[in-house]
């Protein structure tokens, strides 16, 4: 019977590691749509996989080549993976609750999404003691809430509006001027004002909650393939109707101050977002600190919510707060005009 020589099995385990490598490599990289299933799992789990071939063939089997691997494979999730930037900021000035301190001595706009997930409880004290100027809430279940919720921050000084289409709320420090909601027979989950700030700059505001994600992760079946890809064509759909939207109606005059944040249900680095990279930045990559993934909550594998800012901004600070109420995280950014 023929049996695997020591150095045949170290060099299988090495080769299996190069091939998850090459592939996690060139899929994560151009991201292709029938490819979904596997970019939305985060590089750092299929790292952690070629790095248990490659540390298993030099426990087992004492082969070199498995160590350029294991550096290979360490390299590359430190390069790769958008953990990597909020974790690398921990030492920066963090964002805190309290009022949002100035910033290289300018005035701070706070910004904060968050996904109740249909919660009917009152805003949890730690939303309040953030002091948000703007907050973009999605699956609310009762605009009562968002009245609640302007009353406590602004004390009368600020405005709310609620779309009972989208369940999306937005909450503003100043005067909301106008509301543009989508055509009652569209799908799309997005909300859209334009808002005076008390300083007297305007600035759009859109709210979004796109496609909910697929949860198939059978990757040995094909609808696990086919749904994920079907996923994200949907999601880039929505988006690409918001900026076509946004295009329309952001007139007389053009506003250069434009903020879209909201639930996206897609993680960090998906396709769906170069659809937006030339025109806005997001806010977490440019100026998170800490472990800025937000679903689920209680162990935050993915990134779903952000906070995506027109240049008419630049991003002092940003983090993730985990809130009572929601399975999600809360993403508050600290934004200054410039």
């Amino acid at each position: 019977m023929f049996r695997p020589s020591r150095q045949t099995l170290a060099a299988a385990l090495v080769l299996a590691s190069l091939a998850v490598h090459f592939g996690t490599v060139v899929l994560f990289s151009r991201q292709p749509d029938r490819f979904a299933a596997f970019t939305v799992i985060p590089v750092w789990i299929w790292g952690s996989f070629g790095l248990l071939l490659s540390c298993g063939a030099f426990l087992l089997f004492r082969a070199r080549l498995s160590l350029f691997m294991t550096a290979t494979w360490i390299l590359t999730v430190l390069l790769v993976a958008d953990e990597t930037r909020g974790l690398a900021r921990l030492g920066s000035a963090p964002l805190v609750a309290g009022p949002p301190a100035r910033f290289d001595g300018r005035e701070v706009v706070r910004v904060a999404t968050l996904n109740r997930a249909g919660s009917n409880e009152n805003f949890s004290e730690l939303i309040i003691r953030h002091q948000p100027d703007i907050i973009f809430i999605q699956e609310i279940a009762h605009p009562y809430r968002l009245r609640q919720l302007n009353e406590t921050l602004f004390q009368g000084k600020g405005d709310y509006r609620y779309d009972k289409h989208t369940r999306c709320g937005l909450v503003v420090r100043g005067v909301i001027e106008h509301h543009i909601p989508n055509p009652p027979a569209l799908p799309y989950r997005n909300q859209q004002v334009r808002a005076k700030l008390p300083n007297g700059r305007r600035v759009e505001l859109v709210n979004v909650h796109l496609q909910a994600a697929s949860t198939d992760l059978t990757l040995w079946k094909r609808e696990c393939w086919r749904s994920h890809c079907h996923n994200r064509q949907e999601r880039r759909s929505e988006i690409a109707f918001t900026l076509q939207k946004l295009e329309k109606t952001n007139i007389n005059p053009k506003l250069p101050a434009v903020i879209i944040a909201g639930d996206f249900n897609a993680p960090a680095g998906d396709r769906v977002f170069r659809l937006l990279e030339d025109a806005f930045s997001d806010t977490f990559s440019d100026a998170g600190a800490g472990w800025g993934n937000t679903y689920h909550s209680s162990f935050p594998l993915l990134r779903l919510d952000y906070i995506f800012a027109s240049p008419a901004f630049y991003t002092a600070r940003s983090r993730a707060v985990r809130v009572e109420e929601s399975d999600h995280r809360m993403v508050v950014s600290d934004l200054v005009f410039r």
